[in-house]
């Protein structure tokens, strides 16, 4: 028996139930995928904390490689062991590439057996059964959303086997399927990162390329499939992590899922004796970097009590007496020289 044979075959067989039970193949094919991504759900979520503590390690792992940038298999014993340490899987943030992989494949399959005239002989036994009552196949012959979903953008005629275009609405999924999974590649950097972080970002940016060239060769049924995965990884994406890098690209977005910070205006404001404030200024008015620490680094005068009446009086500075005497003002109980014994 052949174990992709009964993968593909497994596949042909949900997508078959859901399209009856739905009576739309597009729309079969629509909750297969939520189904399947909420499947590898937990899979997602442990691939994104891995991503988030590997990219907070990248200051100690540098460290390290400063440290034992000369010795291979020292370098390479502290960095495992720093991974241990902080029990930190280097290769989990691929696990559910490689999960999702294989099952994009095996529903290109499917749905190329499904909906592709003459390539029904590759259905599996239980499903080319009841694929061969009239009321299923017109479920797949049917278009969604005026596609036909066994139908690429650029395919081979049959009869001539030339390349052909198939038209400008099947250039949407194809397309949809580019930028979501660019938002999504984006949206997992961090918003603020080191050169090394960026550039490692930045090589696996091709991936998006890589898939949305192959979804203008593949069948619409399977670029649906890859679109509403990739739909359903921006929105697990954005709820686990917040929008990431894509903050920086778009500046109306608030970046952690917080609103950005509004700038405070600040006013000045005078304290009693009693510790009670009042504003002197209206709150438009601008004030100066100096303007705000003036009150903090200019020294309070000194005071002391008069024996004679008892009030608290304050003792005037010797730049106060300074000032006074240039004013002509009566000087405020000034210091006298201490005479010379």
């Amino acid at each position: 028996m052949n174990p992709w044979g009964v993968v593909v075959g497994f596949l042909e067989w949900a997508l078959l139930q859901l399209s009856i039970v739905t009576g739309s193949a597009g729309i079969g094919i629509i909750l297969f995928t939520v189904i399947t991504r909420l499947v590898i759900l937990p899979l997602t979520l442990t691939s994104i904390r891995s991503g988030r503590r590997m990219q907070e390690l990248q200051p100690q792992i540098k460290e390290i490689q400063r440290k034992y940038g000369k010795d291979p298999q020292k370098l390479q014993e502290e960095t495992l062991r720093l991974y241990r340490e902080n029990k930190v899987n280097p290769v989990g943030g691929c696990l559910p590439l490689l999960i999702q992989l294989p099952i994009f494949i095996g529903v290109y399959q499917a749905v190329s057996h499904l909906m592709i005239p003459g390539w029904q002989v590759w259905l599996s036994e239980g499903v080319a059964t009841q694929f061969a009552r009239p009321e299923v196949q017109a479920i797949f012959i049917q278009p969604f959303l005026g596609l036909q979903l066994g139908l690429a953008t650029f395919h081979q005629d049959a009869a001539t086997q030339a390349w052909t275009f198939a038209g400008l609405t099947y250039l949407i999924l194809p397309i949809l399927s580019i930028l979501l999974q660019l938002t999504q590649q984006v949206m997992a950097m961090p918003r603020v990162m080191d050169p090394q972080q960026k550039a490692m970002m930045q090589a696996m940016l091709f991936m998006p390329i890589v898939f949305g060239y192959i979804a203008f060769t593949f069948p619409m049924g399977a670029v649906l499939y890859w679109v509403v995965s990739s739909l359903v990884g921006v929105v697990q994406q954005y709820f686990t992590s917040g929008w990431g890098s894509l903050a920086n690209y778009l500046k109306f977005l608030p970046p952690d899922n917080r609103p950005l910070p509004t700038a405070a205006t600040l006013v000045p404001v005078t304290v009693s004796a009693s510790g009670e404030g009042t504003i002197t200024a209206p709150a438009s008015e601008r004030l100066g970097f100096w303007d705000v620490l003036r009150p903090l680094t200019e020294a309070e005068a000194p005071a002391t009590t008069n024996p004679a009446t008892g009030d608290t009086v304050k003792l005037a500075t010797d730049d106060a007496i300074e000032e006074a005497r240039q004013q002509g003002r009566p000087q405020q109980n000034p210091r006298r020289p201490r005479k010379r014994r």
